[in-house]
């Protein structure tokens, strides 16, 4: 199928004069559906529009323009995502880390790489990887463990090992989205769709609200049994 052909969106590049800008595009959309190694600069520059010369022209090596991808997507990530947390509320910290949550949907739903990038590079050990966790992953996933831990100290929060929580949020709230074409062909559900992006929401709040947070204490006495 042609890398441009409307049935293919992820693939087109976005438009403007700005090669390297359009190079990063392609290559986020590659990077994440096929892997490093299922990516050649030559199809990076095809889908770009440009020619392969320039793509070494803008970046050192395959590698080079790799790293590349991932710091703009990251970055994103980091930019927006505290931007949107940061005007939560801290004062009710349960519903503070449920709508922390909700925005971490909300980003992967905007950008589906996200998960895919994580999923391919989580699945095997590389340099890429190691660089992967602990340039970006690691400094992201600190606010939210100090939540957590605050958490499970005051009894609000069941102590469950943190690497499971993290991989129990992350692929419930990701995978919906980054296996958007099973979700049409599999439900006929279109994930990309706001109405789809807030009930996935919903439904990730609450299963990881009953999985995570102690229920409440009950406050009458036992009832006396008879005799």
């Amino acid at each position: 199928m042609n890398a441009t052909d409307p049935a293919t969106p992820s693939l087109t590049p976005e438009k403007g004069p700005d090669a390297r800008d359009r190079i990063l595009s392609a290559a986020l959309s590659l990077f994440a559906m096929r892997g490093f190694e299922g990516v050649s600069t030559t199809q990076i520059a095809k889908v770009a529009g440009i020619t392969q010369p320039l793509i070494h022209y803008h970046f050192k090596n395959k590698e080079a323009l790799w790293k590349a991808t991932v710091t703009r997507l990251f970055g994103r990530f980091n930019e927006e995502f505290a931007s949107a947390i940061g005007e939560i509320p801290r004062n009710d910290k349960k519903r503070y880390l449920m709508e922390v949550i909700r925005h971490y949907v909300a980003f992967s739903a905007k950008y589906p790489e996200f998960g895919q990038f994580v999923m391919r590079e989580g699945a095997q050990e590389s340099d890429r990887l190691h660089w992967l966790v602990n340039d970006w992953m690691t400094p992201l996933l600190g606010q939210f463990k100090e939540v957590f831990q605050e958490g499970v100290q005051e009894g609000w929060l069941k102590d469950m090992p943190f690497p499971q929580l993290m991989l129990l949020i992350t692929a419930t709230a990701s995978q919906f989205f980054s296996l958007a074409p099973l979700m049409r062909a599999l439900y006929q559900v279109d994930p990309e769709t706001p109405e789809q992006v807030l009930v996935h929401s919903d439904a990730v709040v609450a299963v990881i609200s009953a999985a995570i947070v102690n229920a409440p204490e009950a406050t009458h006495e036992p009832a006396l049994m008879a005799g």
